[in-house]
């Protein structure tokens, strides 16, 4: 179990699907221009993320050729929200 706090929420919206995978994410260096290039590029990132409800972390591998939709927000354990 993972005791460190997640640093943001990754909502990402992929090809599809009419709702969004909400993640923990737990890497600090991913910022919306990050994404924004990662989609651009159609790249395969390995992400270090948990789910809600889960203190668990995993690395998780993410095809952003997939992803039609990203965006961060500031981790809280009570926010929630979709596009």
């Amino acid at each position: 179990m993972n005791t460190d706090v997640p640093t943001s929420l990754l909502y990402l919206l992929t090809v599809g699907r009419d709702k969004e995978l909400v993640l923990r994410l737990h890497d600090d260096a991913v910022t919306t221009e990050t994404l924004a290039a990662w989609m651009r590029e159609r790249a395969v990132r390995a992400l270090t993320v948990s789910r809600l409800g889960d203190d668990a972390t995993s690395t998780l591998l993410i095809n952003f050729g997939h992803i039609v939709g990203a965006r961060l927000a500031t981790y809280s354990d009570t926010r929630t929200g979709s596009f």
